[in-house]
């Protein structure tokens, strides 16, 4: 079985440029925990989970070290997806077989991967939907 069978679309995501606030407003509504995270030409950078987000909210300090080009803001709030995102991105090719896409998850410690075919991103896939095929197999 392959990856493409069980991943959910339509894919909905935030940019790097969002406000953690829109960020989680839009896993609320939509009941996710994880959203890609797009450049402004629609690119994938990066990921943003439940966790990140409660992190930046509820937790002094910055959770990553800033990047030498960010240069370092003193008393500056976490506001931005980008300042807690997830980056570089693990993405699963659509064709990618179900016991790859396990254990990349596994290595990974990710809830939650996007799917491409072709550099663009398709779909996503979680445990949820693994679960739900082993689930319909018994």
């Amino acid at each position: 079985m392959r990856v493409r069978e069980i991943m959910s679309t339509p894919v909905i995501g935030v940019t790097a440029d969002a406000t953690i606030e829109e960020a989680a407003a839009l896993m609320m509504d939509k009941g996710f925990t994880t959203l890609p995270v797009f450049s402004g030409s629609g690119r994938l950078i990066g990921l943003i989970t439940e966790a990140d987000l409660g992190g930046a909210r509820y937790t002094p300090g910055p959770r990553r070290a800033p990047e030498p080009e960010d240069g370092v803001l003193v008393g500056i709030a976490i506001r931005l997806v980008k300042q807690v995102m997830r980056a570089p991105a693990l993405a699963i090719p659509a064709d990618a077989d179900l016991t790859d896409l396990a254990t990349a998850m596994v290595e990974a410690h990710q809830r939650c991967i996007p799917v491409v075919d072709r550099q663009l991103v398709v779909g996503m896939v979680s445990w949820r939907d693994l679960l739900a095929r082993l689930d319909r197999e018994s």
